[in-house]
């Protein structure tokens, strides 16, 4: 199965003349995340953003691996890693000397144990391409105008350079970013607060022996200095200016460049053309994800400190997990609650974000006392390793898990991500994956079909009724809106068994010799695991009862086969 390809039951159809399935407002990385998730999921889309061109400005620089997860899951994962420049570690500086170092070594298994640095513009373009390789078309130059909504859709007024057109949509989703269109026109309260200090940025050639690939951040007690490698050779300097100081935009260059000079023990010379912002930041959230038909993401719905590089990457998560559920709900398979589901959880992500990015930009800008309990602090954590096992997990989101339920087996745990464990050489035709540029094939290949996976582990060993008792459970709890695999050290073909044929072609046999992906898991028990497309882990359970069906809220079988996975 490709990533084009829809899944089974659902219709590509184009709506009818006039009216949108799902009308997404704001055509840069959020928005083009969630057209092409909702066109992987066969649900019939339009893109529109009011720029003329798409965006030729860097913006946002950093992608984590749990966003790079989600774009590999969408199909563009390396055409982002062809681009980009992998970073593999962050120094933190003081008082002109280094306190801390934050490597990713202890980043918990994913196909990505790196940040990659990439200008906005490419990462849309590579979202762009994989979004046009699904039939998916971006209208540059139409604006959204007016909007209203019934319980039945939304009437949207869309200009361009023709005039006005009245449309219907099902849904409208606002990812047009922190002065969202959309977000005014539903009266959605912003709240939140603008930090005192501007800053200034220059993205350019240097000359400087500080490593490419590695972010670096100079905290003094005139401010900060941030210098983090560009592909192509370039870097990114970024620094901050005393509250109520002003740069005229012809002097930004000489401004980063004097900061740069003092702030920094290393020497660093901007040479050569560069391309130079002034900037204010914010930490605001809206009050609401959600109104009726209409929804917000990305900037659209918070925006935040740049410290950390989390807003870009929250909002790629904010889009990708929001993809199935509404084609769920276009379907009619679910009922709109689930989005009032999705509005809890992301709001509650991006509350955490807000809260880390503004300590974070704290932290930068501390004195006295504080500044050498901070650096004390940092020191103390990258001697003990704590830095790389716990703040760095948190900074890739990685470690992030959702309220609710916390039943688990093994590392296997409601709410959180599911482990993007290797697998076997051989198996990259089971799981849909083709491994390319990042490694071999691995569990998240599964969900690269935009289905949820219904993962039933069979810790079978040399146990062969538990391969058995395994095929059996998943036979019976295959169904046509998710994909089931059983994970099994068995691969050898199940033997005949007497009265009626039990039909088993929708479940595929994924290999795990030695049951190695379980002890990467943990899970030495036999255990059924429903994973959403968003590689979130949203029900464990034993193998066994009569409820687990409707424990799982998986529909039943279908009577008739379908095609075999492997």
């Amino acid at each position: 199965m490709t990533d084009a390809t829809p899944p089974t039951g659902t219709s590509t159809s184009t709506p009818a003349p006039g009216r949108a399935g799902v009308l997404v407002v704001g055509a840069g990385p959020v928005g083009l995340t969630l057209a092409t998730g909702l066109l992987q999921q066969g649900v019939p889309v339009r893109l529109i953003d009011r720029a003329d061109r798409p965006n030729p400005h860097a913006k946002a620089i950093t992608l984590w691996p749990r966003a790079l997860e989600a774009l590999h899951r969408l199909g563009a994962g390396d055409d982002i890693l062809g681009r980009g420049l992998p970073l593999h570690a962050q120094n933190y500086h003081s008082g002109g000397r280094r306190v801390a170092r934050l490597t990713f070594r202890r980043i918990p298994d994913t196909r990505y144990p790196f940040a990659v640095s990439l200008p906005q513009q490419e990462t849309e373009a590579a979202l762009r391409r994989r979004f046009e390789e699904l039939g998916g078309k971006t209208e540059f130059g139409v604006e959204l105008a007016t909007l209203t909504q019934d319980a039945d859709g939304v009437t949207v007024e869309l200009t361009d350079g023709d005039g006005t057109q009245r449309i219907r949509a099902d849904w409208l989703i606002g990812a047009d970013g922190a002065h969202s269109t959309v977000r005014s026109a539903l009266g959605t309260g912003f709240e939140g607060e603008t930090y005192p200090q501007r800053f200034l940025l220059s993205d350019g050639a240097c000359d400087t022996p500080l490593a490419q690939d590695e972010a670096h951040y100079f905290m003094t007690a005139k401010g900060v200095l941030v210098v983090v490698g560009l592909p192509g050779g370039d870097f990114r300097v970024f620094t901050s200016l005393a509250p109520g100081a002003e740069v005229a935009a012809e002097d930004v260059r000489d401004e980063v460049q004097r900061a740069a000079s003092e702030r920094c023990p290393v020497p660093i010379r901007l040479t050569g053309p560069h391309r130079t912002g002034v900037f204010r930041v914010h930490r605001r959230i809206a009050d609401r994800f959600r109104q009726g038909r209409v929804l917000l993401a990305g900037d659209a719905a918070h925006i935040h400190s740049p410290a950390g590089g989390q807003g870009l990457n929250t909002g790629i998560e904010d889009a990708a997990s929001l993809a199935r559920p509404l084609a769920e709900v276009v379907r009619g398979a679910r009922s709109a609650a689930v989005l009032d589901h999705w509005e809890r959880e992301r709001r509650a992500v991006a509350k955490g974000v807000l809260d880390d990015t503004d300590l974070q930009t704290r932290l930068w800008t501390m004195r006295g006392w504080r500044r050498t309990v901070r650096d004390t602090a940092l020191g103390l954590g990258e001697r003990t390793g704590l830095l790389d096992r716990f703040v760095t997990p948190r900074q890739t989101q990685l470690s992030l898990v959702h309220s609710g339920s916390r039943r688990s087996s093994g590392r296997l745990r409601e709410g959180a991500r599911l482990p993007d464990v290797e697998l076997a050489s051989g198996t990259a035709h089971a799981t849909g994956g083709t491994g390319g540029g990042a490694g071999g094939p691995r569990l998240h290949d599964l969900l690269t079909a935009g289905l949820p996976v219904l993962l039933v582990l069979a810790a079978d060993g040399r146990d062969p009724a538990r391969t058995a008792s395994a095929r059996a459970l998943a036979a019976r709890l295959r169904g046509p809106g998710h994909r089931t695999v059983v994970l099994s050290a068995d691969l050898s073909q199940p033997k005949p068994q007497p009265g009626p044929a039990q039909p088993d072609s929708a479940v595929e046999i994924l290999a795990d010799p030695g049951g190695v992906a379980h002890a990467a898991l943990a899970v030495r028990a036999p255990a059924v695991c429903l994973v959403r497309p968003d590689a979130v882990v949203s029900a464990v359970r034993p193998p066994g009862g009569p409820e687990l069906l409707k424990e799982l809220r998986l529909e039943p079988p279908r009577a008739e086969s379908v095609q075999e996975g492997v």
